[in-house]
């Protein structure tokens, strides 16, 4: 019985993860693979103004905004109208900016409201921060087709897309920020993956244990230290949905809590397996799951991509997913082997034919 509670609990928590991650993923995600991109959007000219920085986050993905001097300074949206205001106050959309609406998505997909909404309207503020930093998805700055743009005639060399201007304001003077977008090729993912396969092979050590005396230990350890190593890498990407990119505290803390739940399952997992005790091998199969999917599916991506939002090196990012991809194997062949003995040490044994009958 407490194998079979502990396996219903553990899977009861990796189905509520991954219905958290297919809910909040589209929205909420940012960070590694939701950001993942081949293009790079670069701030090359802006005008020196106390308190004021521009720079952009995941390759294409975010301009950001700080802004900590005592005048406000507003963002023009794509007909010239205010669209965004950062000052001591905090941060303010216009609600009857088109642009709040459009730069909600990458591709500008998102519905703007038929009433109330017209770039010619008087500005309705609403606060969204109460910072003096703000990143979203501006359309000047990135490309905004899903097809290879067409100055893109080799995809395998580094090519200048265009040039962007966005306009802004402090106080009563305008300014501009501008910068240059830049296809930039993926690296190869096999170098990554094959870090991954040297890491994480280790797991299967206990393979070569037999099944006499204390084998769920020599079985189970191995693959277990190898899930909570891959476990803790993942930490980093904890740090990324966090410092990453600037965006709104409850997007944050969405995509956190996310990462948090799986990265907490494999430890669960990693620790069980260790310990050897009933439900162990279920346990590592079920950490091992969590990452595969939490860390390692949903950030696919970063694998094949030259651009990715972290406060990591590229290289740290791109060896946690494929860690988070490669254990799978390695741990899950552990776990299915581990089940596979338990199963049949509670077979009954079957009657030797040559036995003599009891009387």
């Amino acid at each position: 019985m407490p194998a079979r509670l502990c396996a219903r609990a553990v899977t009861v928590l990796v189905t509520a993860g991954l219905l958290v991650a297919s809910l909040a993923g589209p929205a909420a995600a940012h960070g590694r693979g939701s950001d993942a991109t081949n293009y790079r959007s670069t701030v090359t000219r802006q005008p020196e103004l106390p308190g004021v920085s521009w720079r952009m986050y995941g390759g294409d993905e975010y301009l950001s905004v700080t802004n900590t001097s005592d005048v406000e300074l507003v963002v023009q949206g794509y007909a010239e109208e205010p669209y965004l205001r950062v000052g001591p106050d905090g941060v303010f959309v216009n609600r009857a900016s088109p642009a709040t609406y459009q730069n909600a998505d990458r591709y500008g997909e998102s519905p703007v409201p038929e009433e109330g909404v017209d770039a010619s309207l008087p500005p309705r503020w609403a606060k969204v921060s109460g910072g003096g930093s703000y990143a979203w998805h501006d359309h000047r700055v990135h490309w905004m087709s899903r097809n290879l743009p067409p100055q893109v005639t080799d995809p395998g060399r580094t090519t200048l897309v265009n040039e962007w201007t966005v306009p802004f304001s402090v106080g009563r003077r305008a300014y501009t920020v501008s910068g240059t977008l830049e296809w930039v090729p993926a690296p190869s993912p096999l170098p990554w993956l094959a870090v991954a396969v040297v890491v994480t092979l280790p797991a299967l050590l206990g393979l070569r244990s037999g099944g006499k005396g204390d084998w769920r230990h020599r079985l189970a350890r191995p693959a277990a230290a190898v899930l909570g190593v891959v476990a803790l890498v993942n930490l980093t990407h904890l740090v990324d949905d966090l410092f990453a990119v600037p965006l709104p505290a409850a997007t944050k803390a969405l995509a956190a809590a996310q990462t948090a739940m799986f990265i907490a399952i494999a430890l669960f997992g990693a620790l069980r397996g260790w310990q050897g005790r009933d439900g162990s091998f279920t346990a590592l199969g079920v950490g091992a799951g969590a990452l595969l999917v939490g860390q390692g599916l949903l950030y696919v991506s970063v694998l094949g991509t030259s651009q990715s939002a972290s406060v990591f090196p590229d290289a740290l990012a791109r060896t946690a997913v494929a860690l988070s991809l490669v254990q799978a194997v390695t741990v899950g062949a552990v776990a299915v082997a581990g089940n596979r003995r338990l199963a049949a040490e509670a077979a009954p044994a079957e009657p030797d034919p040559e036995a003599a009958p009891v009387t």
